[in-house]
């Protein structure tokens, strides 16, 4: 079943998130091991406002375990949400004004998608990507759009076999990504 993340019910968010992001969780966090990156996500997952936030992100369960995710959110929106992660890596002293660039004006952003490796291989992220271009459609958008690794084949052919297609090159957290887009 699909549904809204809840603050108060966050167990396995942080850790799909960072299987699905790997060293971007580096740059949104500021720290290098695993075990305070989770803990940073766990912070900004429970805030009401940030690109991470428990309000952008929808979750696969099955029997009460959270075993995948869908966060997205509107592309207009991205310096509102990335305000709150700025500031909170200035205590880190990591000053940046801004995260490299993810996505363009008026898109359904799909910022991560992940599912438990143990649940892969059921049709849980073709789900979660149906789910989402329906409330893309619901809030007025014409496309979704998401980043992919140069070096994930896999996620690459999942995308186009859903009909994204490759847009143009972004570089994030020294990594070369495809922007894909799907009009809806």
């Amino acid at each position: 079943m699909i549904k809204q993340a809840q603050k108060d019910n966050i167990t396995n968010i942080s850790t799909l998130i960072f299987n699905a992001i790997l060293n971007i969780a580096n740059t949104l966090t500021g720290e290098e091991k695993e075990e305070k990156i989770l803990e940073t996500l766990d912070f900004y997952i429970k805030m009401d406002v940030n690109r991470l936030s428990y309000k952008n992100i929808y979750t696969y369960e099955i029997e009460n375990q959270i075993v995948g995710l869908i966060l997205a959110y509107n592309s207009n929106d991205v310096k509102k949400l990335d305000k709150p992660i700025l500031e909170h890596l200035k205590t880190k002293n990591i000053y940046l004004d801004s995260f490299e660039k993810e996505c363009f004006e008026d898109e359904f952003y799909i910022d991560t998608v992940s599912v438990s490796p143990n649940f892969q291989g059921r049709g849980i992220a073709k789900e979660l990507f149906s789910f989402v271009e329906k409330k893309a459609k619901e809030k007025g958008f014409k496309k979704v759009s998401l980043l992919v690794d140069f070096e994930n084949e896999k996620a690459l052919k999942l995308y186009e076999k859903l009909g994204f297609k490759k847009n143009t090159i972004l570089k994030v957290s020294n990594h070369n990504y495809h922007h894909m887009i799907k009009m809806v």
